[in-house]
């Protein structure tokens, strides 16, 4: 009985710091050992800290149903999204023949980059690594967002960033929101609607897979900002209950006791 207490407190702790409370996000460690500065919500969002979220239920050892991204992209194309959609990083709505109005090609696209994943394996240097642990981790239906094919290569394996007002779109005759630094510091910053789709899809392989978070963003406090500017909305939830029924993991920053976080 000790022993079942002690793993269920940390969650109720954080339950109830989900149910009382305005606040500031916290400044707390993080898995490696990263420091994290405050950063201060408005006094409607939920208590945010890297200590807090250490804490939820991830996934033990992240999903085994795919055991490859070739597996996956076909689960994602004829079940996640066979009524179409709305790709990430432009906000085009698609069909369920994959046509835009854009009338350009849509790809699968790994928002914590699959190259990323498979450098943090012992001599693996892009996503041909065979090792399992690689192979599932980019294969997680979690990871993965429809992207337009001309944007999802510019993005490459960038880091996401903030960028200053003035930087335009990289491609505005159709995709006026995709904003991309230039040069060898060059971060790309999402669009405001899908901040936190990103921000919890990269937490939740970080904390998953055990990935670190200076692979995918320039300020991992950034992370914490954009899930509390842009909470879960309908169409991020729809996504996670048919992702955690085809290969049972959840991510639980979209999971109804930890909703908003």
């Amino acid at each position: 009985m000790p022993h079942k207490l002690g793993r269920i407190l940390p969650f109720l702790a954080v339950v109830l710091a989900l149910a009382g409370c305005a606040g500031v996000v916290q400044d707390a460690p993080s898995r490696g050992g990263f420091a994290a500065a405050a950063v201060a919500p408005s006094s409607a969002q939920p208590r945010l800290s890297w200590q807090s979220l250490e804490v939820l239920p991830w996934p033990q050892g992240g999903q085994r149903t795919q055991q490859n991204f070739e597996e996956s992209k076909r689960i994602f194309w004829k079940t996640l999204y066979r009524d179409g959609g709305t790709d990430l990083y432009c906000g085009l709505s698609f069909d369920a023949g994959r046509n835009t109005a854009a009338a350009e090609n849509l790809s699968v696209e790994h928002v914590y980059p699959a190259d990323a994943i498979a450098e943090t394996e012992p001599g693996c240097t892009n996503r041909n690594c065979t090792a399992g642990r690689v192979q599932r981790a980019m294969a997680d239906l979690q990871n993965l967002w429809p992207a337009l094919q001309r944007v999802n290569s510019s993005r490459g394996k960038l880091k996401f960033g903030a960028l200053p007002q003035s930087t335009k779109p990289r491609f505005p005759e159709f995709c006026p929101a995709y904003r991309r630094g230039i040069g060898v510091q060059a971060v790309v910053e999402p669009r405001d609607a899908v901040k936190g789709d990103v921000a919890r899809s990269i937490v939740y392989m970080h904390f998953v897979y055990g990935l670190p978070l200076e692979e995918a963003v320039n300020d991992r406090n950034l992370l914490l900002v954009w899930m509390a500017q842009d909470p879960p909305d309908q169409e991020e939830t729809r996504r996670n209950g048919l992702i955690a029924q085809i290969q049972g993991t959840s991510n639980p920053l979209l999971d109804k006791a930890f909703f908003g976080m």
